[in-house]
């Protein structure tokens, strides 16, 4: 067999290689979900173009990095895994090109939120934190010292905290648990830009300023 025909053949077999990949338009949500493959992971959450449904996304695609807390229009092709493991995809997807990546909006109980300011101190040994889990109707965090829990429900930008209660260790500095959960006991609306949310009395006075802290 002469190398001519062997590099025409070899050709032949790369188009149709090539020609076998498939292209497609994928939108990749801000978040991974939990989600059970061979053993618990963390998903991708993705819809191809026309689709309405999200679905989990269990493989790799290769050339893609992904940040949590942006939307992504992505363009990848998909080709055949020849002899794919066992618990492996038979599909291998790579990114030709990413179409589109814009920031998430934030939402009041997306993460957890650093307090970075407290009616008039804005500065702390230790700073208080909150989460917001707004399917349980229910806030928690940390004083700067002690835990602390309640009941939250939020109407628009209208917020209603209630049943606080706190663990009772002894605090360095009483002043600033204090000052957050008197702060916390008046507050009645927010307002959240970007990557900061406040907290705000009936006249709108600045109780509590949050920055936001990146989910787990």
């Amino acid at each position: 067999m002469s190398s001519k025909f062997l590099a025409i053949f070899s050709m032949v077999l790369l188009f149709f290689s090539c020609s076998s990949n498939k292209d497609k338009i994928l939108f990749i949500a801000s978040a991974k979900v939990d989600c059970t493959g061979v053993a618990p992971q963390k998903c991708l959450q993705i819809k191809e173009e026309g689709s309405s449904d999200w679905t989990y996304f269990y493989n790799d695609i290769e050339g893609f990095d992904y940040v949590e807390g942006f939307y992504y229009k992505i363009k990848v092709s998909i080709s055949e895994v020849e002899n794919p493991p066992a618990d492996g995809s038979s599909l291998r997807y790579t990114l030709v090109e990413v179409l589109q990546k814009s920031k998430s909006p934030l939402n009041l109980d997306k993460g957890s939120w650093m307090v970075t300011r407290v009616k008039s101190m804005d500065s702390f040994g230790r700073n208080p934190f909150i989460k917001i889990d707004l399917s349980q109707n229910e806030i928690n965090g940390n004083t700067s010292c002690n835990r602390f829990s309640g009941k939250i429900v939020v109407t628009d930008n209208i917020v209603d905290i209630t049943e606080v209660s706190s663990t009772k260790m002894m605090c360095k500095n009483i002043e600033v648990e204090t000052a957050f959960l008197d702060a916390l006991a008046s507050i009645s609306s927010y307002t959240l830009n970007d990557d900061k949310l406040q907290l705000l009395d009936d006249n709108q006075e600045l109780l509590i300023e949050c920055n936001y802290l990146k989910s787990e």
